[in-house]
């Protein structure tokens, strides 16, 4: 599934990464979620696998976004796409579920595409509340978070929100949300499932708030253009942690699938 991953990260792994905030929340508070094991395959989460040679990409891959975290004490990740189509849901998904498999992490992971929400459909989740309405400040994090496992919480929703959508994110609402999950829910590393980012101005308006931005083009879906263009506008309002090639279709060797800079 993944091709290419690069960061301008040089340096060898700090300290281990600490829970967040002064207060962690319980997360036994959290409603657990069932997801059937077939369900997960359909919806392409192969990390779950030991076997699965995407699996292994996307193990190599946290190991990459774990030594950059810890090197730099980021605690927010934030995954976009030049456009809609390359599999950022996907990737996102995936790589939250293969950081859990270090049972000391614990890993948020949260769905800011508003227009086109995936990750609650991904794991079967019908939640009381819209991520809109959690962005307002209408319902807890307890109300809107579910626990996957012991060590994962995800907040998403299947609803999507209409033309006001940038207005909902860029809010100052919305930052006192984001600013209360990352100090309240007391993940490790939260990951956010951003929007696309050159069909509008929503995802713009959220990567000053992330610590780290990972960009997935798609093999077939991404031109070159769209990808410089990319880069440089991530380059200049956040730490640009990498670019994944996903959708490739030819078979490379494992040991080229992961290339540093």
């Amino acid at each position: 599934m993944i091709s290419e991953y690069r960061t301008s990260s040089r340096t060898e792994l700090g300290a281990q990464i600490t829970p967040l905030g002064n207060n962690p929340f319980s997360w036994p508070k959290l409603e657990p979620l069932t997801v059937e094991a077939k369900w997960l395959e359909k919806q392409r989460l192969v990390s779950f696998s030991r076997h699965n040679p995407a699996a292994v990409s996307f193990d190599i891959l946290r190991t990459k976004v774990l030594r950059s975290a810890r090197e730099n004490n980021w605690r927010s990740l934030g995954i976009t796409a030049p456009t809609s189509g390359s599999g950022k849901s996907t990737i996102a998904a995936n790589l939250a579920i293969s950081l859990t498999k270090h049972e000391k992490i614990k890993v948020g992971l949260v769905d800011l595409d508003l227009r086109r929400p995936r990750i609650a459909e991904m794991f079967a989740h019908s939640g009381r509340y819209s991520t809109e309405e959690f962005l307002h400040g209408e319902c807890l994090i307890e109300d809107f978070f579910v626990r996957f496992g012991d060590n994962l919480a995800i907040g998403a929703s299947q609803h999507a929100s209409g033309s006001n959508a940038a207005e909902v994110l860029h809010g100052q609402s919305a930052g006192q949300v984001l600013k209360r999950v990352q100090e309240e829910l007391g993940a490790d590393i939260v990951i956010y499932n951003l929007p696309a980012l050159l069909v509008g101005d929503d995802c713009i308006g959220l990567l000053p708030r992330m610590e780290a931005t990972m960009l997935v083009v798609g093999a077939e879906a991404s031109t070159v253009a769209d990808i410089d263009v990319c880069e440089r506008e991530l380059e200049t309002r956040t730490n640009l942690l990498g670019v994944v090639l996903n959708k490739c279709r030819y078979k490379a060797d494992q040991n080229n699938n992961f290339l540093g800079t």
